[in-house]
């Protein structure tokens, strides 16, 4: 506001500008003068005004040229973080399916294992009881043996044993001298009559063949019931041997699988974790990119039509001075032409074209306003100077033309001076 005010008070200070009659000069000469000055003046400002403009024409090719390679990076930028989503999103599909494999596989393996470990433990169970058994009955056999083999060195049963007539008769015979016991004389009845069913069955002969009375009958019977139980019991044992080392070379496979898959899925997760992580880094650094490159989009959109405001601005006010020079040019020739014959005709064509340096005054002071209206931008100036330039040329023929434009100055003050104190010191001059 202080600025404008100012600017206004100055071209009141032209007003006052002195009359050209006064100099020493023929009124022809100076004003030439002053109209060689305006000119330089004017062709002054123009150089200015052009190195302003070279400089602001610099400022906008260079700031478009790097606004338009950060549009270009961020456009890059947006590519790869998308491209960058999409495969950890893909990748995070892969593993959420392998993991979902690895689990599935990890479960069967351990139901295998504990269904195997299950079939062990009764098939061990299961041996136990045969192993125990066929020990029981190895030690009765010895101990029927043994006795048998006393009793033939002259026992006092001995010939009881020789009438008798079966094997289950012998055993009875040895149960009533107290020589073996009735558990094991049963037991060992059970085993020969089993085996007995046995042989028949295999060679086509009826079950329960009669005991020949001998001590060496019963000797070889019970001998040969000796020799099948522990050769049942050692393959009893071979079995089990078998049936550990199959279970544990199974039970060993299977706790490899899921000790592996289980690393594995471990794994999996951890790199499922990571590859979500990175696929959010990524969508939030596509946002920021985004943003900035919308924003460096609007800037450059922004800037080219402020660059073009500007050059069409530069175009007007070149234009208006090459308008100024012409007319200052025209001034010229035609003062120079119209006085070319005498001075005294020189002389009353400035009182009757000129009257003063008023005139001149008069131009200088409208192309003054007029500008500053331009550079503010001021409506009211433009205005100003319209009024000021209808107020010379209606005023042209009075003694005093700058009367009217003095008044429309002062009021414009005062305008201005209202109008800044209502708007506490804001300006009103866009």
């Amino acid at each position: 506001m202080q600025t404008k005010t100012a600017a206004v008070f100055a071209v009141l200070a032209i007003t006052a500008f002195p009359s050209v009659l006064g100099s020493s000069a023929t009124p022809i000469e100076k004003v030439l003068q002053m109209l060689g000055d305006l000119e330089s003046k004017i062709i002054g400002e123009g150089h200015d005004a052009q190195k302003v403009y070279d400089e602001f024409a610099e400022f906008c090719e260079d700031r478009s040229r790097n606004v338009g390679f950060e549009i270009k990076s961020g456009k890059a930028s947006v590519n790869d973080l998308n491209a960058a989503i999409e495969k950890e999103s893909a990748t995070q599909a892969s593993l959420n399916a392998k993991i979902e494999e690895l689990a599935s596989a990890i479960s069967v393996d351990e139901a295998d294992l504990a269904a195997a470990t299950g079939i062990r433990a009764k098939e061990a169970a299961a041996f136990k009881a045969e192993e125990a058994e066929l020990v029981e009955v190895i030690g009765t056999l010895e101990r029927a043996i043994s006795i048998v083999e006393k009793e033939m060195g002259g026992g006092a049963s001995m010939m009881q044993m020789k009438s008798a007539s079966s094997v289950a008769q012998a055993l009875s015979v040895m149960v009533e001298a107290t020589s073996l016991s009735s558990a094991d004389a049963s037991k060992l009845t059970a085993l020969v009559q089993n085996s007995q069913e046995d042989n028949s069955e295999e060679l086509g002969a009826p079950a329960g063949a009669v005991y020949k009375s001998s001590s060496g009958g019963i000797v070889g019977t019970l001998q040969d019931l000796f020799d099948k139980a522990e050769a049942q019991l050692d393959s009893a044992r071979k079995t089990e041997t078998k049936s550990v080392q199959a279970y544990q070379m199974l039970a060993q496979g299977l706790k490899d699988e899921i000790k592996y898959a289980t690393a594995d899925l471990n794994k999996s997760k951890k790199n499922l974790g990571a590859s979500a992580e990175a696929q959010a880094t990524a969508e939030g650094d596509l946002s920021v990119t985004s943003k900035d490159l919308a924003g460096d989009i609007s800037t450059l959109s922004t800037l080219h039509q402020d660059c073009m405001v500007g050059a069409e601005d530069f175009e007007a006010e070149t234009r208006s001075r090459g308008e100024e020079l012409k007319a200052l040019a025209t001034a010229k020739k035609v003062i120079t032409e119209a006085t070319s014959g005498a001075a005294d005709q020189s002389y009353s064509f400035l009182q009757t074209q000129l009257t003063s340096g008023a005139d001149l005054a008069n131009f200088e002071a409208v192309r003054f306003v007029r500008d500053l209206a331009a550079k503010q931008n001021s409506p009211a100036l433009a205005q100003l100077a319209t009024n000021m330039a209808q107020a010379m040329r209606a005023g042209s023929k009075t003694s005093d033309p700058f009367a009217k434009v003095k008044s429309l100055i002062s009021n414009m003050i005062e305008k201005l001076l209202s109008e800044g104190q209502a708007c506490d010191g804001k300006s009103i001059l866009r």
